[in-house]
């Protein structure tokens, strides 16, 4: 039986954690955890607030410990398969999918968890198999439908591509991932102006979607415009309230790399690499020995040109 301050706290800790206050969540959590310790639902959520602070070692920590509680869980063993592949260890991620998928063979999660995982590992037709697989559970859904719109334009077939994101449109045309995907494949086939309209289009639903601040500055960095990319990451990063984000962050050193702006895309990277583990800790190290490397070209005035002597306008397909 649940005690009352346990159901309350978990509550608050769940409402936390669905408004973006993973710190405070986590909190709440934790009073639960004090007096229930083996509340498993308790653990996989505070597993998964610390999936979204980046801090995976301890979040596969907790749903670890939750699985020694609840070892038939299917949703702790998808949480655990994502935060794995968040962590780039995809085979581990996939095993923990399978698991799950024998437990609920009707487990959209593990599938579309597994397709993502073996997406990153450039598996794209076995992604696509499996994708196959989750429309034969349900053919409308909206999760496996944009997966395999992105699976197609990894395989680069963008017309197909573009026809299954438009397929999520047809039942929700506010659908700001499908809308943000159409955009991504434009670029992708060189089309920068087309892009950017889709990119507007979410923010015309709402202002304050950040991936299309992201994706419109991604597209100003394909074209040149590394000052109007570094504005919308900074806008992206505003909608945040300063919180840690690895794109904006990623894209704002980026930028300011370009801008021959050294010492400040060294500390924006120095952050990610304190945020961050597994490849993208290493890719963050890596930039910073980069640009340390061009500052010093800088300073001995042997620091070639980064940005085009025509800065702002189309660099040509992306």
């Amino acid at each position: 039986m649940v005690k009352m301050n346990e159901s309350t706290a978990y509550k608050r800790g769940q409402e936390l954690l669905d408004s973006g206050m993973y710190n405070e969540a986590i909190a709440e959590f934790d009073e639960v955890l004090k007096e229930t310790p083996d509340s498993w639902k308790a653990i996989n959520s505070k597993g998964f607030a610390l999936q979204k602070l980046s801090r995976y070692t301890e979040a596969v920590a907790c749903f670890d410990k939750a699985l020694l509680i609840n070892p038939k869980s299917v949703e702790v063993l998808n949480n655990r398969g994502v935060t794995l592949s968040m962590r780039g260890l995809y085979k581990e991620a996939i095993a923990c999918f399978d698991e799950s998928f024998k437990l609920d063979p009707t487990s959209l999660e593990a599938l579309n968890g597994k397709a993502i995982a073996l997406q990153r590992m450039f598996m794209f037709k076995e992604a696509l198999d499996v994708l196959e697989q989750a429309l034969k559970v349900d053919n409308k859904h909206a999760q496996t439908l944009l997966s395999i719109a992105v699976t197609l334009q990894k395989l680069k077939q963008y017309e197909r591509s573009i026809s299954f994101f438009k397929k999520v449109l047809s039942a929700d045309k506010s659908n700001v991932k499908a809308w943000n995907g159409i955009g991504v494949t434009y670029q992708l086939m060189g089309d920068n102006e087309s892009a950017i309209k889709c990119f507007t289009k979410i923010l015309n639903i709402n202002s304050k979607e950040i991936q299309a601040w992201i994706s419109i500055g991604f597209v100003y960095q394909k074209m040149f415009r590394f000052n109007d990319a570094l504005k919308c990451y900074k806008k992206a990063q505003m909608l945040v309230n300063g919180r840690y984000h690895h794109k904006t962050f990623d894209g704002m050193a980026s930028c300011l790399t370009k801008l021959s702006e050294f010492d400040q895309a060294i500390e924006v990277y120095k952050q990610i690499f304190q945020h961050e583990e597994g490849k993208k800790k290493w890719d963050a190290q890596r930039s910073i020995k980069f640009v340390n490397k061009l500052k010093r070209k800088k300073a001995l005035g042997s620091l070639p040109d980064i940005i085009p002597h025509d800065d702002g306008a189309p660099a040509g397909d992306a």
